[in-house]
């Protein structure tokens, strides 16, 4: 029984070993995961003593160089008052001061990647493309406008109808429509060098067929379609290349330079055309003397047309060549925190809410209808008894206020962290009203009649409207973001040319007359304000860079 006993607890004994020694191993692993972990937390809070001693050294930095360039400034002030000899010992404690920058830059940079967790740059070729962009949309603005400043010689040299001209007004907003989710969709997919290229070379094979020498009614309603489907990346591409390629700061102002190009391109071919095709009255005068003096000044009219489309067609090529060369679709570097955030997938219209849509109507019928009402204004005054050279010259006097407004509120608007667009942009729209009622006491009252009178009451009526179009554009991108920029912009510029279709629609029943067209700018200003009023001011873009730069400093200027 012993023998049988020490037996067993030999066996219980040796079995038992094999577990003891899991134990101890457990034990130990346990161990050493732990003096791993407090080893890993260590590093952690290391990196992170390291990574704040680097951002205040980097705040310190940055403090020391402010107070560099404050002191040369001064010392720049100073030697101007001095002379040369300041000037001198100014510009060797310029170079050293410089030379310190230089070698504490890499640190620097360092400091702010470690911080924002994203390198953010800034390049100064981002003024080539929007000057490249803003040739396209001038371009693309004054072939829109060709036949409208010459339509009197046009229809004298060619028998041209007056539909065969508001033909061209009123395909506008109906292709617009009918295409800007295509449009949208191709911009998100492919890239904003994609859109350009293409509508770039729609407005050069449109100047093509222009430029032919046979002018029957086909080839010039392909031209007509032709050049309607370019004009989607004028008005609507300008948001996302300011969002891709402009920090903060500087976003307004090239949306606002985008959209001054818009008016340009008009304002010039209005010059232009004036000076490059003799008026229709010419024509008239050679009439009288014989039917040979007739027939040869139209002849002269068809040549300087087909010399002004060879014009048109020579700069559109040239552009087209500079997109070709370079017009990238983003730099290396994004410009701002928010340019790197992902947007919504192809379902973004879907996302847009109630609040987005209030800035959209509220731009959309005030400005489809102004543009619209600019577009036929030669028509309206003449139930006023005003001349057409008159109508004419406050027409390009109103363009070309619009273009000093839209840079003046564009501008102001940047100089601020966290502006107050829909305060800005609701003054501007009394202030259209305002000047629109004018306007329409002005042309009733003959009493009341004078030039200065009909150029004051248009031109600000017209230039405060237009003068919202980038502040809304900006408004409705900060309250839809994530939703792409191309998408609401394009949402936008669509329920703009749906009212101006429904405008220019009215201009098929001639028994309305032309007088309503003042009482409908004036009424669709008042009907915006309210919707401005509604509308709650957030800014969702601005509040990512506000926090990244409140954390991590500016960025790096190239």
């Amino acid at each position: 029984f012993e023998q049988s006993f020490n037996s067993s607890r030999h066996r219980q004994a040796a079995a038992g070993e094999p577990r003891q020694l899991q134990r101890r191993e457990s034990r130990r692993q346990v161990a050493k995961d732990a003096s791993e972990d407090s080893r890993e937390d260590a590093a952690r809070r290391e990196q992170l003593e390291l990574s704040l001693r680097a951002d205040r050294q980097a705040k310190k930095l940055e403090q020391q160089k402010r107070q560099k360039k404050k002191k040369k400034h001064k010392q720049r002030r100073n030697s101007d008052e001095d002379g040369s000899l300041g000037s001198l010992e100014l510009r060797s404690a310029a170079d050293a001061a410089g030379a310190d920058a230089a070698e504490t830059e890499p640190l620097l940079g360092f400091a702010h990647v470690a911080a924002a967790e994203a390198a953010t740059r800034v390049f100064w070729y981002r003024w080539y493309v929007l000057l490249v962009y803003c040739l396209l949309v001038t371009q693309q603005g004054a072939v829109w406008s060709h036949w409208g400043p010459i339509s009197d010689s046009v229809q004298a040299a060619y028998n041209w109808s007056n539909a065969t001209i508001s033909l061209l007004s009123f395909w506008g907003p109906i292709t617009y429509v009918a295409c800007f989710y295509p449009w949208t969709l191709f911009m998100r997919r492919r890239s904003l060098r994609s859109a350009c290229v293409v509508s770039a070379a729609f407005v050069a094979l449109g100047c093509v067929l222009k430029a032919m020498p046979v002018h029957s009614d086909s080839i010039f309603a392909a031209m007509c379609h032709v050049l309607r489907h370019s004009q989607r990346v004028r008005r609507a591409a300008g948001t996302k290349l300011a969002a891709e390629w402009f920090p903060m700061n500087e976003r307004v102002t090239a949306v606002a330079i985008a959209t001054m190009s818009q008016s340009l391109g008009p304002t010039l071919s209005f010059l232009i055309g004036n000076f490059a095709v003799q008026d229709v009255g010419e024509v008239n005068t050679s009439a009288v003397s014989s039917n040979t003096k007739y027939n040869e000044s139209l002849r002269i009219i068809r040549n300087q047309v087909a010399l002004y489309n060879y014009a048109d067609l020579g700069v559109s090529c040239l552009i087209l060549l500079l997109i070709l060369l370079y017009f990238p679709s983003r730099p290396k570097l994004p410009p701002s925190v928010s340019s790197q955030l992902e947007r919504s997938p192809d379902k973004g219209l879907l996302h847009l809410g109630l609040n987005t849509w209030l800035a959209v109507l509220a731009f959309g019928m005030p400005n489809g209808v102004t543009n619209s009402y600019s577009a036929v204004f030669d028509l309206n005054m003449l139930a006023y008894k005003v001349r057409q050279e008159k109508s004419d010259w406050i027409g390009f006097a109103s363009s070309a206020a619009s273009m000093g407004l839209i840079l003046l509120a564009g501008r102001l608007v940047d100089c601020f962290r966290r502006p107050r667009m829909a305060a800005l942009s609701t003054g501007l729209l009394i202030m259209s009203t305002v000047s629109f009622v004018w306007f329409t006491l002005i042309c009733e009252l003959p009493g009341l009649r004078t030039t200065l009178g009909l150029y004051l009451g248009n031109v600000l009526g017209i230039a405060a409207q237009t003068a919202t179009t980038p502040l809304f554009f900006e408004m409705a991108c900060e309250s839809a973001f994530p939703v792409g920029e191309e998408t609401t912009t394009m949402v936008v510029t669509a329920c703009s040319n749906v009212f101006s279709a429904l405008f220019l629609t009215a201009l098929f029943f001639p028994q309305m007359g032309t007088r309503w067209m003042n009482y409908a700018s004036t009424g669709s200003c008042l009907l915006a304000v309210p919707l401005v009023l509604r509308f709650r001011e957030v800014y969702r873009r601005r509040e990512y860079d506000l926090l990244a730069t409140e954390s991590s400093g500016a960025s790096v200027q190239a």
